[in-house]
Formats: structure tokens, sequence, C-alpha cells
């Protein structure tokens, strides 16, 4: 594979417009979010569709990190009714269930998380049988080197760095028939997906920002 990269936008700290970003392993000085090394770089350095949301958060690092781990379904309502409207009420409520842990529960395997960030990623196969492969540990060393045919990769993170909330969602195909298939899903999820994603942010932050030993605000 060469190493150029497909889709890439961002949103700005406000949730702006989209803009174009250089393409490549990172963005130069730093990512554009500060001097901290993005472990998403060295876990899945190259991609073919990337996505990127940003928002202003006023809390402690450790605390915005916290709030990421507690943030429930009820925090993100537009994917909590997408699913359960999907499902037409035979899908038990998940209302007060952490939204990231069920994330990891079901496929997705955590890669890395310090001080700064948190990433976490899967495995998918795009063929029969198809979903999640199974990561032998550790996780993120299977992650980077698994090359087979037939699958994708794809890792989020999130990232706290002078006093900005970050996420960015990366995609790598194995081959080119898969990076076809999943081309073609990526055109149908990456606007709900986006939604979604700029919704779990402002969750986090509500949860982040609000007083100790109180509940987030509802959205």
């Amino acid at each position: 594979m060469d190493d150029t990269h497909g889709t890439d936008a961002m949103d700005g700290v406000d949730d702006g417009d989209g803009v174009d970003a250089p393409h490549g392993p990172g963005d130069g000085n730093g990512n554009g979010d500060g001097p901290a090394e993005r472990a998403l770089d060295r876990l899945l350095p190259r991609w073919d569709h990337r996505e990127r949301h940003a928002v202003a958060v006023r809390a402690p690092r450790a605390r915005v990190l916290r709030a990421v781990d507690e943030t429930r379904w009820r925090d993100v309502p537009l994917f909590h009714a997408l699913m359960l409207a999907g499902s037409l009420g035979t899908r038990r409520d998940k209302a007060d269930e952490p939204f990231l842990g069920s994330m990891t529960s079901g496929g997705f395997t955590e890669l890395h998380r310090d001080a700064h960030q948190l990433v976490v990623g899967a495995v998918v196969a795009t063929e029969d049988p198809k979903g999640p492969a199974r990561l032998a540990a550790p996780a993120a060393r299977s992650f980077t080197e698994f090359d087979r045919p037939g699958h994708y990769k794809v890792a989020f993170d999130f990232r706290v760095v002078e006093g900005r909330l970050s996420t960015e969602t990366r995609v790598l195909s194995t081959d080119e028939a898969a990076r076809r298939r999943f081309a073609r899903y990526w055109m149908l999820i990456r606007l709900p997906s986006g939604l979604v994603r700029r919704e779990w942010l402002h969750g986090i932050r509500r949860r982040a920002e609000s007083p100790p030993g109180t509940p987030a605000p509802n959205p």
C-alpha cells in the first residue's frame, strides 16, 4: 500500500465545518493537539479514512478522561434512539449503561491508556463469517501487526490536551477488496457516525464539567 490517505475531515473546537487536513501520519507540530504524543499515530499510523472532532472543556484532564468511561447511553441520545428504533422494541434499553463499556464488550478492545488519552480499536472481517476478530495478547501489538486479507482495522481515541477534548477515528483495510467494501459502507455511515461522535463529545463534556457528586445534566 502507498502512503496516501482517503477521506479526512476535522471539526473545530466549536464543531464548525470540516476542513481538509494534511494527509499522512500526524499533522506536524504535535498533530495540532499540543506536545503530547498521540498514541493513535503509533497504533494506526496510516489510514484510508479518518474523521476528527473536538470540543473545549473546562475540567481537569483526569476528570475528563474519567468522564469518557462514565458517559452513559442516555448521554448520547441520538445513537440511543437509533438503536432502540432499529430493534423495533426488542432491544433492552441501555440508557444507564456506560457507552464505551458496551463497545468494549461488543468487539472493541482497549489498546492504550495514559494520563492524556485512551485508544480503542477492533479488527473486523468483511467476508463471512463477518464481525470482530479476536486479538491475542498483547492486544496493541496484535492490532498493529494484523494484516490478514479481508479485514479492516478501526481505531479511535479520546485525547485531552490544553483544555481541548478531541476524538479521532481511523480506518485501514488490509487489502483492496476489503477497501472497496468498506468505502461503500463509509459513504452510508459517515454522516450519522460523525453526528454520534459530536454528541458523544458533548456528553463527556457535560459529565466532566458537572460538580463532583452531582449527576450530569440532561442533553
